[in-house]
């Protein structure tokens, strides 16, 4: 979907910057070459950035919520918004999907309906082993994303394999 706007110029430079810098983070990239960040991910190398289909967003978010412990993270250019935790689960509703879990402290209201792209990422972040699931909007804008869960700065064993195993999943069904 967001790869039909990636040059190979683009690409190049992508694969330059992430050689000069593994941490470099796909939306400082998409702001120094003016795409959108879906479209810096899906030039990554392989494996590192896998998409499946926005209709699995179902799937995704309940088998999330079985994971040990996350990460939700929401960025604006002026702000990075983290909860740690485990994933509440959410229901449709009023053109929603409602986070509405009174024992969790991740709460609101996501626009689902916007809903572009889903992809599975697996980049280092400052030498530590990375994996999150990214939402990109149609425009391929960065909605929010869900980052497995660490303990001492490792990842969870179990949602790293939950991780990989949802991942395998979905990009069978495609």
């Amino acid at each position: 979907m967001f790869k039909n706007s990636v040059t190979p110029d683009i690409k190049a430079r992508i694969i330059d910057m992430i050689d000069e810098n593994p941490s470099t983070m796909p939306s400082q990239m998409a702001a120094q070459l003016h795409i959108s960040e879906a479209a810096v991910v899906s030039a990554l190398p392989d494996p590192m950035g896998t998409f499946v289909d926005a209709s699995h967003f179902d799937t995704v978010w309940e088998a999330m919520t079985g994971w040990e412990k996350i990460t939700f993270l929401r960025q604006s250019p002026t702000s990075v918004i983290e909860v740690k935790g485990k994933l509440p689960r959410g229901t449709h509703g009023h053109g929603y999907f409602n986070l509405m879990d009174k024992n969790n402290p991740l709460g609101g209201h996501l626009k689902v309906d916007k809903l572009g792209a889903i992809c599975f990422l697996e980049k280092p972040f400052f030498g530590l082993e990375s994996l999150s699931v990214q939402f990109y909007d149609t425009h391929g804008d960065h909605m929010f994303a869900v980052y497995a869960g660490r303990e001492k700065r490792t990842l969870i064993p179990s949602v790293k394999a939950g991780f990989h195993a949802l991942r395998n999943q979905l990009t069978n069904q495609e």
